[in-house]
């Protein structure tokens, strides 16, 4: 069995095979910590003796588990009994660990979603005549007040907030209700015993809150070692969750061993270098230098969208499959956008920010999706849009600034072979500055081709153009007879509408399910 573990580099090997208590392995982008974590299972199980039911693996997303369940199923039969997010095992925890009903709840509790969440929080509002601004933003709110903060935005005296926070938590009591957050605290709370677990494995340790380490402290026994991986640089939710140093203080507490995958296997030589310049650190690569990434300067964000089409459909023709073709961008309003343009010719999957990735990965289309969004995936041809300054970087303010260049960094490092970036010069979004941000000025000259589209068109030009290349390369030719307008030719046609040109009459646009023409 020792065999299987000879394809590891010697970074990989030394990590898989540690017998260090605690480990803090920090993986640089694309060098292979998925890898690393199933082969670290296989070792602990194969050469360590060590059952599936000791051993806890913890992942940032669905996804992530997924693909490590199904890799391990290559080698092995059962399945790890812990293997999934915080809140997933915290929910298999407090199911079957925990005595609920102590606490008021049953095991056969329900997980309430974030609009499930603010639902609930808005008709305690509407039913208590509860004063609270900002309602639009409730679960902000919410989440501001666990966290201290009375105030929002610009108030300037409290409100109702304290009031709604304690009659949401009697409401969920009553109605055996948790939220997502409720999953982490209360098996961080109601968790009396420790589990029996001898290894615990978190992966994309960066993005780990106190509040889930606090979590894994209370799992884990005093012989439980504990193997963090991720990537510092790539830390994206401190904005969220207020944790940067998070390895730094597991190897404090800890004195952990620390060991590093340095080098990536993802990337072209390109990619990689340009990537690295924006962290001021050096990443080894395995791969050649590959194309230039392509800096496009727009006029506004509809130029952008249909120059963003026009690519896509060259590289498509050029034998490049839909779906390895992801389009970022750093806020949602700039996806619908993309969306309305390139959803006319393509077949896109625009993926919100809630939702899961996975559940379109089926399907050929085109990835349209946020910078967060993006975190964990990869794709062979990727294009970051709107890079203002005022974008990225949303703010300037240096603690957010600097996550903002991570937040580049990961974008950037989504892409294993072509990277385009483009701005616009006429932008149209809050925010929006109408020039390129900073942090194109800081990839490397000898990486990049700078141009500029100069097509201006506008966007009701840009749907004519839409419409009509559609419409003509819909044209089925086939003719058509009519009882009022007589004989004519189909233009367009689709799953709802069919339009036909009729010479005495000029096009007339009809919905399917009243059509009563006859193809001749």
């Amino acid at each position: 069995m020792q065999e299987i573990f000879d394809k590891l580099n010697s970074f990989q090997r030394i990590a898989v095979e540690t017998d260090e208590k605690y480990v803090a392995l920090k993986a640089s982008v694309g060098s292979g910590k998925t890898t690393v974590i199933i082969y670290r299972v296989l070792y602990l199980y194969f050469i360590k003796g060590i059952p599936l039911d000791k051993i806890m693996v913890v992942t940032f997303t669905n996804k992530a588990a997924d693909e490590i369940r199904d890799r391990l199923k290559n080698y092995i039969n059962d399945e790890l009994k812990y293997l999934g997010t915080f809140h997933s095992i915290a929910n298999k925890i407090l199911r079957e660990n925990v005595e609920l009903e102590r606490y008021g709840y049953s095991k056969d509790f329900k997980i309430i979603t974030n609009e499930e969440a603010a639902e609930i929080l808005n008709k305690i509002v509407e039913e208590g005549k509860l004063k609270i601004k900002y309602k639009s933003k409730i679960l902000k709110r919410i989440e501001e007040f666990k966290s201290g903060n009375v105030l929002y935005a610009n108030m300037k005296k409290q409100d109702d907030i304290k009031k709604l926070y304690e009659e949401y938590k009697k409401v969920k009591l009553e109605n055996d209700l948790m939220d997502y957050e409720d999953l982490i605290v209360n098996c961080k709370d109601f968790l009396n015993s420790k589990l029996d677990i001898m290894h615990i494995i978190i992966d994309e340790f960066q993005d780990t809150d106190y509040m889930q380490l606090e979590l894994v402290e209370k799992i884990a026994g005093e012989n439980t070692n504990i193997f963090v991986v991720g990537d510092p640089n790539q830390t994206i939710y401190s904005f969220r969750t207020g944790t940067y140093r998070i390895f730094d203080r597991f190897i404090d507490r800890y004195k952990a061993t620390i060991y590093e995958l340095p080098i990536n296997y993802r990337s072209t030589k390109t990619i990689t270098e340009a990537a690295a310049a924006l962290i001021g650190e050096k990443i080894y690569c395995e791969r050649e230098y590959g194309e230039p990434i392509r800096i496009t300067a727009h006029y506004d964000a509809f130029n952008e969208a249909n120059y963003v089409l026009r690519r896509i459909k060259e590289l498509k023709d050029k034998g490049i499959n839909l779906n390895d073709i992801a389009v970022l961008f750093r806020r949602q309003i700039q996806g619908e956008v993309v969306y309305d343009v390139l959803s006319r010719e393509l077949d896109c999957d625009f993926i919100k920010d809630n939702e899961k990735p996975v559940a379109h990965s089926d399907r050929q289309a085109v990835k349209l999706l946020t910078l967060h969004s993006s975190k964990g995936l990869e794709f062979r041809c990727v294009f970051i849009i709107g890079v203002n300054e005022g974008n990225i970087p949303i703010s300037n303010k240096r603690e957010i600034e600097e996550e903002e260049l991570r937040l580049f960094f990961v974008g950037i490092t989504r892409a294993k072979e072509i990277l385009e970036i483009s701005y616009i010069k006429s932008p149209s979004f809050f925010g929006f500055k109408g020039y390129k941000s900073q942090y194109i000025s800081m990839l490397p000259k000898d990486l990049v081709i700078e141009q500029r589209n100069e097509s201006n068109y506008t966007l009701s030009e840009i749907y004519d153009m839409l419409r009509l290349e559609k419409e003509k390369s819909n044209s089925t030719k086939n003719k058509v007879v009519h009882k009022k307008y007589g004989e004519g030719i189909v233009v367009y046609e689709d799953e709802n509408i069919i339009k036909v040109r009729f010479e005495a009459y000029g096009e007339k646009e009809f919905l399917k399910m009243f059509y009563s023409a006859e193809f001749i």
